[in-house]
């Protein structure tokens, strides 16, 4: 977004519905002029929590699509798997913070892949197993195939290794037993994960 002035990232986030026109008063407010820097603008936006991080990089890079799906706004990127993309969001009428997993673009138009990506997430719905993160509704729209899900805060376990560096044997037979506890939980409901790994297994910060 090369020399785009202040004023025109502001009608630009409005118009995509990132910005709402209580916080726009209340940022041009604390200047005191629209006649500010597009930097100054956009770090009083973060600092203000009206925007992450992440969603001004996409508005900084012209992106257009990608800050909502569905009822929920997203705030940043959890992490990126073979199949899906992991995000933070906030529903935009309650508030409630999810994850919400979303069908790479190269496999949403597959429908062998998208409709396999459903019917997992619709089983995921009825898991209810505290190692298995729950699955809150399915949205399958066009080629927009996303999870509603619980988000956890914590590390992934490659993360989690990476930092501790060495885990205690009992600590690792406890954390492996839940793994396995909670895969033959789903698989006994006909789930299989297709995708284990250190990457996508959370480590609870509970």
């Amino acid at each position: 977004m090369a020399n785009q002035t202040a004023e025109q990232v502001a009608q630009r986030a409005f118009d995509l519905g990132l910005l709402d026109e209580r916080q726009l008063r209340d940022v041009w407010s604390t200047f005191g002029s629209h006649n500010v820097s597009t930097e100054d603008f956009l770090q009083t936006l973060v600092r203000r929590e009206f925007l992450t991080n992440y969603q001004v990089e996409r508005l900084v890079n012209g992106e257009r699509t990608g800050f909502f799906f569905g009822d929920y706004r997203v705030l940043y990127l959890v992490g990126s798997g073979t199949f899906a993309r992991v995000y933070r969001a906030v529903h935009r009428e309650t508030g409630q913070i999810v994850a919400l997993k979303v069908l790479r673009n190269r496999y949403s138009e597959n429908k062998a892949q998208s409709s396999l990506f459903v019917r997992e997430g619709r089983v995921g719905c009825i898991l209810r197993h505290p190692n298995i993160v729950p699955t809150y509704e399915v949205v399958s729209k066009g080629k927009v195939h996303f999870l509603v899900m619980e988000f956890i805060e914590g590390r992934n376990l490659r993360e989690f290794v990476r930092i501790r560096k060495k885990l205690e044997p009992l600590e690792a037979t406890e954390m492996m037993s839940g793994i396995v506890d909670g895969m033959s939980y789903a698989f006994e409901k006909g789930l299989t994960h297709r995708d284990l790994k250190m990457n996508n297994v959370l480590v609870s910060s509970r």
